[in-house]
């Protein structure tokens, strides 16, 4: 791995049984939990969740599993999945998928909506003239029919399913209004007193419908994060063969292609320069605002934009491999994650209709008994159309939706959810030094043989030679430092690296180890000679890595490591929140002490191997403190994954990002008070929105009910319930939506 201008790769946390995939047709949390239901009894399919927010599901299956049965039942209870879903899908085509039918829908709402709403207009205006009642019952009845047949026809499929759902109440409330409007004009004499009731059928619709076109655009907002990050990319790249040019589209760039990026174009793909000098604009990937400078040999990535000069890359990442598709699939399968506050939601979702439906009918005999049928009627539509179990299932979801775009927007990628649930509750957080506190640029500084007259270059020489097989950014001094002294390095056989200890290796006839100190000590070295050959590192407080040669102690390296300028700001700001910074690190005592001392840390410990960093964060825990690990290596793997969220720096190993519930896209200390800041703000909304769907409902039913009409002449009638339910899902909405504006 090169340490110089590599932005960070970030895998997947996805096992090869486990897909996800975009559904079309759900209209409210019911239907989210119908086709939950609906997968949970495939043949194959071990574990399923649907995601109402995001509009997606994610199956754990087994290799039996046939995708055509798979889009059939999906199919048969009225919702659709795009073929592909159990092969390699871009995340593009899922987008596309998404995109089209959601269009589709807004547009026939938007038509059903412009339907109900003129019914209304006409029926409320044949009222007011005088009209005969025919005439408003005529006028109106376009507006059950056409505008209502998609929520009747979801509503019916409900109930066909066992799982009668918003649509079913709303069908419910529009229908009986409408039925008690023609009652009035077949029974006049009998039910004359019924027949306003017919206004409000289009009115509850047009109330209905318009929430949910406003609730759409908002949302369509809100989970757009995915497709922007994807647009950065440019749709074709100028691909350079046998000295030619030549525009291709991207799906046409294969790794190692040559391509030339001028000025003003933004990169198509990761590469490595082969040509040129530039200064790169990488904010809107790593959230990194000062344009950086690459030259021949860095690595860059997707999405960043060229600023000035001409630059000839080598392919090194296309499409779904690059950084940016990478990290556009960590949100999106972040965005389709759930809270565990969510099961106790989908619990309260799972009985809400039935219970609706029961309190309706209770209040329409209540109210048939102690008043009249139109009182009952009032009563009974009101509460169908004013509960909103959509404001439940939106409540949760949203947040963690917009928060995730925000967090990319950011430079920092969240990989689901719950991590944002533990960030918020984080009081502790661990650092460890180099390459997260330190710039992790170390520069061998001494290299002390075991005898004056050892050879130190031939010394380095082999110690390079090992060094350039890992990735440790010790072993990066160690390999620069031989480069710069024009050392070439030699074959290595047998190379073995052991995390927190060392590598070793055999070149030139010797077999090698180099490592720390810790490690040292556990291959039986004596204690005296490590101190007496590390004396003048240690005296000048450095880092110091310990060489073994054939069974004996054979010297020491010594580094030097400058601390980052934003660490101490950065730590200062962490206890401003309430967050204990704590240095766990594998360097020797004295320069962890110095490196505490000048950070202002009163907890920090050295000489600390992987699982003693572990070790360290589960005796925390076990002490009650919510824990997050910061770190970048190897070493740091153990930590991160024993933490309640491990954060991994933007210029780690590749093991470090896949082990850590969050990356931080750019070496940018900065960005941690945000992550705290921002999972505090979103678990700020979540909870808002829930006590205003909850809140909503637990008022809103009795005042529907009548639960105040006797001693205070409060009646709900039915189209204003229509209208307070589709406010309460779109509050939720923009609540949630108020996250990408909010400052951190």
């Amino acid at each position: 791995m090169t340490y110089h201008g590599q932005r960070p790769q970030i895998p997947m946390k996805q096992d090869p049984q486990t897909t996800q995939f975009p559904v079309a047709g759900m209209s409210c949390q019911g239907c989210a939990k119908s086709v939950q239901r609906t997968l949970s009894e495939l043949p194959g399919v071990t574990f399923a969740e649907v995601h109402f927010g995001s509009r997606t599901a994610t199956i754990q299956m087994s290799e039996s599993l046939d995708e055509s049965s798979l889009l059939a039942a999906l199919e048969s209870q009225g919702f659709s999945a795009p073929e592909g879903v159990l092969g390699t899908r871009a995340i593009e085509a899922d987008l596309e998928f998404q995109e089209e039918k959601e269009l589709a829908s807004l547009a026939l709402q938007k038509r059903n909506l412009a339907i109900a709403a003129a019914c209304s207009v006409a029926g409320v205006g044949s009222m007011l003239l005088g009209a005969p009642h025919i005439i408003s019952v005529l006028v109106t009845a376009p507006a059950p029919i056409f505008a209502g047949h998609e929520v009747l026809k979801e509503g019916i499929a409900a109930i066909k399913r066992l799982a009668p759902d918003m649509n079913t109440l709303v069908s419910l409330g529009v229908w009986a209004a409408f039925s008690a409007g023609v009652a009035g004009l077949v029974w006049p004499a009998y039910l004359g007193e019924l027949t306003h009731h017919v206004h409000s059928a289009a009115m509850i619709l047009a109330f209905v419908l318009l929430g949910r076109v406003l609730e759409g655009h908002a949302r369509r907002s809100a989970t757009n994060s995915v497709r922007k990050l994807l647009d950065l990319a440019p749709k074709t790249a100028t691909r350079l063969k046998n000295g030619k040019e030549k525009v291709v589209p991207l799906a046409a760039i294969h790794l190692d292609d040559e391509l030339r990026i001028r000025p003003g174009e933004s990169l198509p793909v990761d590469g490595v320069i082969l040509e040129g000098r530039s200064t790169l604009d990488e904010s809107m990937v790593t959230g990194e605002s000062m344009p950086m400078e690459r030259t021949v040999g860095d690595r860059v990535c997707a999405g960043t934009q060229n600023k000035h000069g001409t630059l000839t890359l080598r392919a090194t990442g296309v499409g779904a491999k690059s950084s940016l598709g990478r990290i556009a699939a960590a949100v999106q399968q972040a965005q389709s994650s759930r809270l565990p506050v969510q099961r106790i939601v989908d619990r309260v979702a799972s009985v809400f209709v039935p219970t609706v439906l029961l309190i309706a009918a209770a209040s329409a005999w209540w109210w048939y008994g102690h008043a009249d049928l139109r009182a009952a009627i009032v009563h009974a539509v009101a509460v169908l159309v004013i509960a909103c179990p959509c404001a439940l299932g939106l409540a949760t979801p949203m947040a963690v939706v917009v928060a995730s775009g925000r967090a990319a927007k950011e430079g920092i990628l969240i990989r689901n959810g719950e991590t944002l649930q533990h960030l918020a509750k984080v009081d502790i957080m661990a650092f460890d030094k180099t390459g997260t506190l330190s710039e992790g640029k170390p520069k061998l500084t001494h290299i002390i043989g075991h005898r004056d007259s050892d050879d130190v270059d031939a010394l380095l020489k082999r110690a390079a030679s090992i060094e350039r097989l890992s990735e440790q950014p010790l072993a990066r001094a160690i390999v620069d430092a031989a480069v710069a002294r024009d050392i070439e390095t030699m074959a290595v056989t047998d190379f073995e690296a052991r995390p927190g200890e060392g590598v070793q290796g055999t070149v030139d006839g010797h077999r090698l180890w180099i490592g720390s100190w810790n490690g040292a000590s556990a291959r039986g070295h004596d204690q005296s000679l490590m101190h007496h050959l590390a004396g003048p590192v240690q005296e000048e407080q450095g880092t110091v890595s310990l060489i073994e040669e054939d069974g004996h102690l054979a010297g020491v390296f010594g580094f030097t490591d400058k601390l980052r300028g934003t660490s101490k700001p950065v730590l200062q700001k962490l206890r401003e929140m309430s967050v204990e910074p704590i240095l766990l690190s594998g360097d020797d005592f004295p320069v962890v002490e110095r490196v505490a001392a000048s950070l202002g840390l009163t907890n920090a410990q050295g000489r600390m191997d992987p699982n003693a960093k572990a070790v360290t964060l589960n005796s925390l825990q076990d002490n009650g403190r919510q824990t997050a690990m910061v770190g970048d290596g190897i070493n740091d793997a153990p930590a991160l994954a024993t933490a309640h969220v491990g954060i991994a720096m933007g210029g780690g190993t590749d093991i470090a990002l896949d082990t850590a519930d969050c990356a931080l896209l750019h070496d940018d200390l900065s960005r941690l008070p945000v992550l705290i800041g921002l999972a505090k703000k979103t678990m700020g909304t979540v909870h808002r929105n829930l006590v205003l769907a909850f809140g909503y409902n637990v008022i809103a039913l009795p005042l529907a009910a009548g639960v105040l009409s006797n001693h205070f002449g409060l009646v709900v009638q039915p189209h204003w319930a229509a209208a307070a339910m589709a406010s309460s899902s779109l509050l939720v909405v923009l609540s949630s939506l108020n996250l990408r504006r909010t400052h951190l």
